[in-house]
């Protein structure tokens, strides 16, 4: 696995377990609350439960509430902390442990192109309701699963310095810019934009009331953090881009849409991951491939800790 495809499947997992988490959190909270009795509107201590909310004089009881969430949520609920519980009893058996360091460095991987630790959690948060907490839990899990699933399994030194040779890009880190742009669609418009410019006018401001771009004219012309191969981005501005120093306006330059200025905000030099580090993850990824995939492990693992499911579910 690639570190671009790793980096995919991290989002996949994440969006999945912002689903998983919406829905256990909302379960639990009806579980916690829920009471048994007879179908009353009046009285919030009846058999149906109390009153969640009301509408058009009609109530919702913490009864229907809460079946509702399980049945759009419990199995899949239910499957995930049955899942957790096995791999945590045969992590223990194991003596198998995943450190701060570790999760660290798989949140570190899964923020790859936010423009800060800061918005990515935020954006987390926002769009999933994933607290810093929960991401790092996940990570754990999913560290602990690969282990148990890669358990026994040896790779030879002689493979892991091939595949490295083979894919020794996908462990470096281009240079990267963090950009602001001014779209214009003429060039006389553009030329004059740029003369009032180094003349002192506010870029942000600027770029608010004169941009064509609908992307980041009301962030100021803000692109982010934008790679120095970035297939989406125009070649006439990355090849601009790489001339420039941090503080540096310069342009304006033809693009597709019209003329673009541009300023370099901050830069990153191309890095190159520490070789023992590279080495300890090809590892894992190549005995990753020999292993069984993580969902067999986790059914595996749920038979050999007796699972049961005892109570009915509400089908969807």
């Amino acid at each position: 696995m690639t570190r671009q495809e790793k980096g995919l499947w991290t989002a996949v997992i994440v969006l999945t377990l912002g689903m998983l988490v919406m829905g256990s959190v909302m379960i639990v909270q009806g579980l916690r609350t829920g009471r048994d009795g007879a179908d009353s509107s009046q009285d919030a201590n009846q058999e149906d439960g109390s009153a969640v909310a009301t509408i058009n004089g009609e109530v919702i009881t913490d009864k229907e509430w809460t079946e509702a969430l399980k049945r759009r949520y419990g199995s899949e609920l239910l499957l995930q902390m049955l899942n957790r519980k096995a791999v945590y009893a045969e992590a223990v058996d194991r003596n198998l442990t995943v450190t701060p360091k570790e999760i660290a460095k798989e949140i570190a991987a899964a923020m790859d192109g936010y423009d800060s630790e800061k918005a990515y959690f935020n954006e987390m948060q926002s769009q999933l309701g994933l607290s810093r907490q929960d991401l790092e839990l996940e990570a754990g899990y999913r560290l602990l699963l690969e282990k148990i699933a890669t358990s026994g399994i040896q790779i030879k030194d002689a493979d892991i310095e091939h595949y490295w040779n083979e894919h020794h890009e996908d462990y470096v880190s281009p240079e990267k810019y963090d950009l602001s742009i001014i779209m214009l669609k003429e060039e006389e418009q553009a030329e004059s934009v740029l003369d009032a410019l180094d003349k002192g006018a506010d870029f942000e401001e600027t770029a608010r009331n004169e941009s064509t771009d609908s992307y980041s004219r009301d962030a100021g012309g803000r692109l982010g953090w934008i790679e120095q191969n970035d297939p989406f981005q125009s070649e006439a501005i990355l090849k601009l881009a790489a001339q420039l120093d941090v503080g540096d306006i310069a342009g304006p330059v033809k693009v597709e849409e019209g003329y673009a200025i541009i300023k370099m905000n901050d830069n990153q030099e191309r890095q190159v991951q520490p070789a023992e580090e590279v080495r300890e993850e090809i590892r894992m990824q190549l005995a990753l491939s020999q292993a069984d995939p993580l969902p067999q492990v986790e059914e595996r693992l749920r038979k050999e800790y007796e699972a049961v499911i005892i109570a009915e579910i509400p089908a969807s």
